[in-house]
């Protein structure tokens, strides 16, 4: 079986998303309830998560998102992307986590580095 359309309507512009955890743990839900619904499945079934995903040949969302951000990176310079000009100023207070936050982040958890993402993708 294929992934369901709302899937990649939700995945679309998934490059430029910067999620918390709580937003992701949301869009794994979102993608869990819809997958059941489109299997006719209800959470008495009691079909576990793993399997749900196996059915339908997908990963989560939350997952993909992180693809899709490592992927478009691939296309950017990764000195220009990660350095900042030295006469630019910091506004006061913890920065909110932005694209290039989010990439740092994508590689930390997925332990790699910008060389080791360019070969595999």
């Amino acid at each position: 079986m294929l992934e369901p359309t709302v899937m990649t309507v939700v995945k679309y512009g998934s490059k430029e998303w910067a999620f918390q955890k709580v937003d992701e743990n949301l869009l794994d839900v979102l993608q869990r309830n819809c997958l059941r619904i489109v299997l006719g499945a209800w959470l008495i079934d009691r079909i576990s998560n793993g399997r749900l995903y196996e059915k339908f040949y997908s990963i989560p969302l939350s997952w993909a998102t992180i693809k899709e951000r490592l992927r478009r990176l691939r296309h950017h310079v990764g000195i220009l992307l990660f350095t900042r000009p030295s006469r630019a100023k910091r506004k006061a207070g913890h920065p909110r986590l932005g694209w290039k936050g989010a990439i740092k982040q994508d590689l930390k958890e997925m332990r790699t580095s910008l060389e080791g993402v360019k070969g595999r993708l």
